[in-house]
């Protein structure tokens, strides 16, 4: 998406939020979290559903906020994200009018704790379009996020009809995009 900067949850290396204290201290790795997201204008999660969830990274890493902002002590208006505008994606491998079953669950926690959710986008296929290079695939997104087509145009590939039958044989196509 031309993003000026990218992260994943594996570059904060943030262990399982195993405290309850409400002093606020937590380790270096969560202060790291944190500095990113108060020094960003705008927040893109790009949040996988998990089973009709939100995947356990995104809940770990908010949970970790929490416990940094002294539970949200001030509703939100302390933590990293307040009042930043927060657009919510989610990744699916299903086919169309699926996926996207945590959004409400996620804007309401990313509302609780301060942020203003602007657009919520369920990108289905996952596994089939989600692989370096396909910009194409989220090129509506990113117009709506940032007003301006900064993709580049990529050629999609065409529609597999026969999908059910061939789950295994494209998820190893995916996987393989991912480690040439």
């Amino acid at each position: 998406m031309n993003l000026d900067e990218t992260y994943d949850m594996s570059d904060f290396n943030m262990p399982i939020c195993d405290v309850n204290k409400s002093d606020g201290k937590v380790i270096t790795r969560v202060h790291n979290f944190l500095n990113v997201i108060k020094e960003a204008d705008i927040l893109v999660f790009a949040v996988p559903e998990a089973t009709a969830h939100y995947s356990a990274g995104f809940k770990n890493a908010m949970d970790w906020i929490i416990c940094a902002t002294s539970f949200n002590a001030d509703l939100g208006q302390d933590g990293p994200f307040s009042n930043k505008p927060v657009y919510l994606m989610t990744f699916t491998p299903v086919v169309k009018g699926a996926g996207g079953r945590h959004f409400d669950m996620t804007q309401h926690l990313v509302e609780k704790m301060g942020g203003v959710v602007h657009g919520r986008f369920c990108k289905n296929d996952g596994w089939k379009e989600c692989v370096p290079g396909n910009y194409d695939w989220v090129k509506k997104e990113c117009i709506e996020i940032f007003d301006t087509e900064v993709l580049d145009h990529v050629e999609r590939k065409p529609a597999m009809d026969d999908r059910p039958s061939r789950w295994v044989e494209q998820y190893k196509e995916w996987d393989a995009k991912w480690n040439s």
